[in-house]
């Protein structure tokens, strides 16, 4: 890894230590976005993470992940892995600058809904049904379109102020609250042409950095449980002692490590363009939210009672991985892409 993104990661984890931000977020769900916690992450760099140097780091999808995993330790509430693929794909926005600089700087925060495809018509005005951010810190959502005039694909950007009224809400995940709204003739402010290519492409990268999020929140609640099963106790010994409890924590430890061994052998495979690249992708985002959901699940057997309460943030990382796996199972990368992605005579 480059020592630049090395650097990178290592000022992020020291920054949300410093600010003890997984407690933060956690006792702070009701309104858990923060713009000067964004503001300060923008100015490490962390939207310009993939883009060309001089402009940016000039990281690679692989160091994207390691960075992905800080971010899903705390459970940040900001768009950061949207904005990290967002901002890439803007950057080749000929008249775009401006937006990009906005983005960027964290001035207008701009969340990537990549996740649904609504319409857009040959007047240039949107029709669909979309995902969006509910919170009060998100100013404008990017969506991926399907030109129906042209048939081809294009991001486009609308202010939130634009949006209808949600039909409805999503808060199984607290601290990224969403809402399903159906656009009827509304004019985006920006638009980004794209071919179909890039557009699966940006699916693909926001689905590997979503499970690269889990990735991080897995290995921290393997962590947080290892320290607790050394002070619980049951008949006057610590659980940790107990035979059956450390075949659990053995099984935590493989879960992740193998979650994250398929999250970074897709980010190899899909850098090097490989025929396997598309299956790898979509197996890690099938496969990494349903082993973070069963861990979870266990690391909250293993704290008792105090696993369901709000004093600590194992159940949290559950509803976080439960909201993961629904978004990925309905998207374009997984489930039957899975296997069509697949090369012939495999």
């Amino acid at each position: 890894m480059d020592a630049d993104v090395v650097a990178v990661v290592d000022s992020i984890a020291d920054f949300f230590e410093r600010r003890s931000d997984a407690q933060a977020i956690a006792a702070g769900m009701s309104a858990p976005a923060n713009r000067r916690r964004w503001t300060a992450l923008c100015e490490m760099g962390l939207p310009v993470l993939r883009l060309a140097e001089p402009d940016g780091i000039g990281a690679g999808l692989l160091e994207a992940t390691a960075v992905a995993e800080r971010l899903g330790a705390v459970l940040l509430p900001e768009p950061a892995v949207a904005t990290i693929v967002l901002a890439e794909a803007w950057s080749t926005h000929s008249r775009g600058t401006d937006f990009l600089d906005t983005l960027c700087d964290g001035s207008r925060v701009t969340a990537l809904c990549g996740f649904d495809t609504v319409e857009l018509s040959r007047e240039g005005e949107l029709r669909g049904r979309a995902h969006i951010p509910d919170d009060e810190s998100t100013d404008a959502v990017a969506l991926l379109a399907h030109d129906r005039y042209t048939a081809e694909s294009a991001i486009v950007v609308v202010d939130k102020t634009d949006l209808p009224a949600p039909e409805s809400r999503i808060t199984l995940d607290p601290t990224r609250p969403a809402a399903v709204v159906t656009l009827d003739t509304i004019e985006p402010v920006d638009v980004l042409r794209l071919s179909d290519q890039a557009a699966d492409r940006i699916r693909r990268e926001l689905a590997l950095l979503g499970a690269a999020e889990l990735v991080g929140g897995m290995q921290k609640v393997l962590t947080d449980t290892l320290d607790y099963v050394k002070t619980r106790e049951q008949f006057g010994r610590a659980i940790g002692s107990f035979q059956a409890t450390k075949h659990q924590l053995a099984d935590m430890y493989i879960a992740t490590e193998q979650a994250r061994a398929a999250v970074q052998s897709a980010a190899l495979e899909y850098v090097a363009e490989s025929d396997f690249a598309a299956a790898m992708v979509a197996s890690a985002a099938r496969w990494v939210p349903r082993a973070a959901v069963s861990m979870f699940e266990d690391a909250i057997h293993l704290h008792g009672a105090m696993g369901y309460s709000w004093e600590v943030d194992v159940h949290l990382h559950l509803r976080r991985a439960l909201v993961t796996r629904d978004v990925f199972n309905r998207s374009k990368v997984t489930a039957e892409q899975l296997f069509s992605a697949i090369p012939a005579g495999i």
